[in-house]
């Protein structure tokens, strides 16, 4: 999986490259932006909720599955 980050006038925009879709997901800092793809590269499972709900966006259900820890 790829990812990139986009700046808009509002805020940062994941994008998944070669994605099914146009899955992306939309976060308020560049930080938070990072962090899911970080996240997500480690097969880690994000316990904030948001973060959950991003790596929904992003990923395919046997892809969000896949990922370990956290909630579920």
């Amino acid at each position: 999986m790829r990812f990139t980050i986009k700046k808009t006038s509002r805020d940062y925009v994941v994008i998944r490259i070669n994605g099914e879709y146009q899955q992306h997901a939309h976060f308020k800092k560049s930080s938070g932006a990072r962090k899911i793809i970080e996240l997500i590269e480690h097969g880690k499972l994000p316990t904030k909720k948001y973060f959950i709900d991003a790596a929904k966006r992003l990923l395919t259900e046997e892809e969000f599955e896949q990922l370990r820890g956290g909630k579920k």
